[in-house]
């Protein structure tokens, strides 16, 4: 029998209360049953690296139509191109599949024939929304996410460490303002504690009569560059609501549609204030963290120790773990600095003058770390960077993301302009109008800039005549490791999915099912009924089969594919064989997938040269490449609805720099600065060059 909603309400908070009791704050699993509305139209205040990505996974995962409003009209209109505003990998095959009526992959060909397989179905419906028209957009919406920027405070009371509220302020007004029904706000942007208690009372004192807001917290816990992924599979969902039984409600509201997609176990409930701190603490602490091995990088290049060494030592304990011990010039991004200051700010409010002090050392030594990069640069180039030539490599603060917010080559770069030397700079995905306001909001003279600077199309033209080259972001094209040497984090490895094809429901094969560790997959033509998979790897190439008859997994393997090969006939009666034979299809032997445990997710880049269509076919490298698209095989349909392989980024390795080409064109001695640790500096040194690298001794000269 149903429970009327404050009895379920009641057992929910005895449900919340119990699992506090035994060490769990978890009230997810009572919240989510007791009676709530259905969303069907959300609209996300603000087009920028949270709001975009956000709104186009929940259209592409639920059932809900998502509108994105921004008041820059230019934005919108990005959104709306073929070249998205902001890149993270998968990010624009995403949005693509819901904001068009055909997906990607059923897009005529170049010789004007459909290249979409018969089991992909176009969408039934735009599902996700751009606009303007942000009035419009609230009266539609049942719930809306407030996705607007809160940087750092520039001026007045609190400056340079409290947040500016001012848009979110806005957006509230705008919200009390508009509406005419019922709406459930979440607060979404990162934000000070009890920022949902202004909320509230903004909302109620200019509501319109008879309308009712419920205010909710649901923080992102994004990575840049990850974010596709992170949110396709996040760790955990948090809500935050008041402990009333209308917030009850309204928290359900919300967890139903991440329910969509996402284990209800991972759906976490609380209170509204400790979710707001939840995302300040996350962030906070993993800056620590980054500051702590930046911090032992120092130590290392004084006493001979290497710091990926004691890294890799220390996070093998357990109770530490690998994650976020990777030394380099510095944190970056919108997030780690504003949200320590946010802490600081709030503890120096609270009269707690020693806490605060202990988080502002952590940004204390992110700016150190800067600066002690730019003097041993300096130092070696014979304390003098007048007249030289440095190559930055790089400008983004992290790899797979466009996002140059507090990145720490805009310090670095603004330093070596200081000191008087020419410096070129290269980013493969950092617009070059972007560089340059970054470089001329740091305070550098813009008449200087444009002396001393300029913006590279390639890393070659950066490097000629280069004194030095300064590896700043870890894009792989600046690796000369070999492919293989990165291993994939252990939170990164995930179970194969398979895929019944006669009942289109999804199911999956962990790890011991197929005796090999996860990979991700692309799907590949039906073999007589059985659902079929490509696994790429390192070692070669895989398919999963699952028989409709039996429900056994049969898989198979190859190395490196062979011309004219074809493929073998599976145990069991089930056809391997595929229709039309292609050019290169690898040679397919019985037994387990290929697939190491610590295979990449990154897998399909081990595959140069090669590439797979809609059909699962190898075709050339290079036509994908010049499309910028992910691979037409990587959607299927499931139930009507489309499901794109959850593939961060696209399916074609970008070239890896010769570095011997680099080499030729330099000024000697030629020096290479390793900023992230991603080069093999015994390679380099063969070349000629001297290394110097963060938490490492540097190439010894002999006499």
């Amino acid at each position: 029998m149903e429970l009327p909603p404050d009895a379920a309400f009641a057992s929910a908070n005895s449900h919340v209360r119990s699992t506090a009791a035994a060490g769990r704050s978890n009230g997810s699993m009572g919240i989510v049953e007791i009676p709530h509305k259905t969303v069907q139209r959300i609209t996300c205040m603000g087009s920028g690296f949270v709001g975009g990505p956000t709104s186009a996974v929940i259209a592409y995962k639920s059932d809900v139509e998502v509108t994105v409003v921004d008041i820059n009209a230019d934005r919108i209109a990005a959104w709306k191109s073929e070249s998205l505003p902001i890149y993270e990998p998968g990010l624009k095959e995403i949005v693509q599949a819901v904001s068009a009526r055909v997906h990607p992959s059923q897009q005529h060909d170049s010789h004007g024939s459909n290249a979409a397989s018969d089991n992909v179905a176009p969408v039934p419906h735009v599902k996700l929304l751009f606009s303007t028209d942000v009035d419009q957009a609230i009266a539609d919406a049942d719930l809306i996410f407030v996705c607007v920027n809160t940087p750092t405070k520039a001026h007045g009371i609190g400056k340079g460490s409290a947040a500016d509220l001012d848009f979110v302020e806005a957006a509230t007004r705008t919200i009390a303002r508009v509406a005419t029904q019922d709406k459930i706000v979440v607060e979404k942007s990162t934000v000070p504690c009890r920022t949902a208690q202004s909320i509230r009372e903004i909302l109620a004192a200019n509501a319109h009569p008879g309308v009712r807001f419920d205010v909710l917290s649901n923080p992102e816990f994004l990575a840049e560059g990850t974010a596709i992924r992170d949110l396709l599979n996040p760790d955990r969902i948090i809500i935050g609501s008041m402990p009333t039984p209308a917030g009850c409600r309204a928290a359900a509201t919300l967890a139903g549609v991440y329910e969509q997609w996402v284990p209800r176990e991972r759906i976490i409930t609380m209170n509204l204030w400790s979710s707001e701190l939840s995302k300040l603490a996350a962030n906070a602490m993993l800056a620590q963290r980054i500051s702590s091995v930046n911090a032992l990088s120092a130590i290392c290049e004084a006493t001979g120790a290497d710091v990926d060494e004691v890294s890799y030592a220390c996070g093998l304990d357990s109770r530490i773990g690998p994650q976020m011990l990777k030394a380099g010039p510095g944190f970056g991004g919108s997030c780690f600095q504003k949200d320590i200051f946010n802490i600081v700010y709030l503890s120096e409010s609270l009269h707690l003058y020693e806490i605060a002090d202990y988080w502002r050392a952590v940004i204390n030594m992110n700016e150190h770390q800067k600066q002690r990069f730019t003097k041993r640069i300096i130092a070696c180039l014979y304390n003098n960077l007048a007249g030289k030539k440095l190559a930055v490599l790089g400008f983004a603060f992290k790899k797979n993301t466009s996002d140059t917010r507090e990145s720490p080559a805009i310090t670095l770069v603004s330093n070596f302009v200081g000191e008087r030397a020419q410096v070129a700079i290269y980013d493969p995905r950092v617009r070059e109008d972007q560089i340059w306001r970054e470089l001329i909001n740091n305070g550098s003279d813009a008449e200087m800039l444009k002396r001393k600077v300029s913006v590279c199309a390639t890393a070659y033209e950066a490097c000629v005549a280069a004194d030095a080259v300064v590896v700043m972001t870890e894009w792989d094209e600046f690796s000369n490791k070999a492919a293989g040497a990165v291993t994939v984090r252990k939170e990164e490895r995930k179970p194969l999915a398979t895929l019944n094809v006669n009942t289109y429901t999804s199911t999956s094969a962990s790890s011991q099912d197929t005796g090999q560790g996860a990979s991700r997959l692309l799907s590949s033509p039906k073999l007589d009924g059985a659902a079929s998979f490509w696994v790429p790897s390192r070692k070669g190439a895989g398919i999963v089969i699952k028989d409709p008859s039996n429900g056994q997994i049969k898989t198979f393997t190859s190395q490196r594919p062979s011309s004219g090969s074809s493929p073998s006939q599976s145990p069991g009666g089930v056809s391997a064989s595929l229709a039309s034979p292609p050019r290169r299809l690898p040679s397919l032997q019985s037994g387990s997938v290929n697939v190491t445990p610590d295979s990449s997710l990154d897998s399909l880049y081990q595959f140069p040269g090669e590439y797979l269509t809609s059909e699962g076919f190898p075709t050339d490298c290079e036509k994908a490449q010049a499309t910028n698209k992910l691979p037409p095989a990587a959607a299927s349909s499931i139930d009507g609805r489309l499901h794109l392989a959850e593939i961060p980024g696209k399916g074609s390795t970008p070239t890896r720099l010769d570095w011997a080409r680099i080499a030729s064109g330099m000024r000697k001695p030629m020096f290479v600065f390793d900023g992230r640790n991603i080069l093999d500096h015994s390679k380099l040194e063969a070349l000629g060059f001297r290394v110097e690298a963060i938490g490492k001794r540097g190439t010894v000269v002999s006499e």
